[in-house]
């Protein structure tokens, strides 16, 4: 069993043909910070030269990740947080679209929260394996703001436009069996033991024909795509940076910071 670390922020191990990529900032739940969105994407693309034929995205410390973390864009971004978009295209979405555009299987391994753009990542795996303690949340809106990587695509394709809007409108957190029964989760695993049955999960798959699967994945997700992924992660950018320069936003954040219900005015 090789070991291989990028930074403390995400680290990466290769198990046999299985490459595990692990989002490594447990004391914010594995928040992803563009770092983090950068190292994860760098990993994702070197793993076919390493041998991988399956690789596994999961986060360490009980969450798989919490969303963006908000403290570390602040200062890129500014006092207005512009530049969203920028940031969005130049770090998050590169990561989403290495995971839909790879090769090889992409399996999310989701333990607690999955929440924002944490979420998104994992529906843009091609499979997702939970524990029952994993929960999935577009939270975007409780800052009012809309999911951003990918999720008003891939959300709909998994799970229908009436619950993709659904959670998208609440902010609501959807449990792992729940998400199994919609279609969001393959399958569920009990926690204990979690990482042995994703590794044996994933090692039937990495014994199949390498080509077979790089050319199953690519013809399937091209048969979803009457849009692209490409567009719709442009589009949630635009309108994002739209948001970014509201009130509501603001007050989404500081409420959020303060831990106190937000007061919108929807302008």
């Amino acid at each position: 069993m090789a070991q291989t670390t990028t930074e403390a922020i995400v680290t990466s191990e290769l198990r046999g043909a299985v490459k595990w990529v692990r989002f490594n900032r447990p004391e914010v739940k594995n928040a992803i910070a563009p770092e983090s969105a950068d190292l994860m994407r760098v990993e994702v693309e070197a793993a076919p030269g390493e041998g991988a034929r399956v690789i596994v995205i999961t986060g360490n410390g009980g969450s798989f990740c919490a969303g963006a973390d908000l403290k570390a864009l602040a200062p890129r971004l500014g006092g207005e947080m512009r530049g969203v978009r920028q940031a969005l295209v130049e770090h998050y979405h590169t990561l989403v679209l290495a995971m839909t555009r790879s090769t090889l299987p992409v399996i999310a391994a989701v333990d607690g929260a999955a929440a924002g753009i944490g979420s998104d990542i994992a529906l843009a795996a091609d499979i997702r394996l939970a524990t029952p303690r994993a929960f999935f949340a577009e939270i975007f809106v409780n800052i009012a703001l809309i999911p951003d990587g990918g999720g008003s695509f891939t959300l709909p394709r998994l799970i229908g436009s009436g619950r993709a809007l659904e959670m998208a409108f609440t902010g609501q957190r959807v449990a792992a069996e729940q998400a199994h029964a919609w279609g969001m989760v393959n399958h569920v695993y009990a926690a204990e033991g979690f990482e042995d049955q994703v590794q044996e999960f994933a090692e039937q798959i990495a014994a199949k024909a390498p080509l077979s699967l790089a050319h199953s994945k690519l013809a399937i997700r091209s048969a979803m795509n009457a849009g692209t992924l490409e567009q719709a992660l442009l589009w949630e950018a635009t309108l994002q940076e739209e948001l970014i320069g509201t009130h509501d936003f603001k007050e989404g954040v500081m409420a959020f910071l303060e831990k106190r219900p937000p007061q919108f005015q929807g302008k």
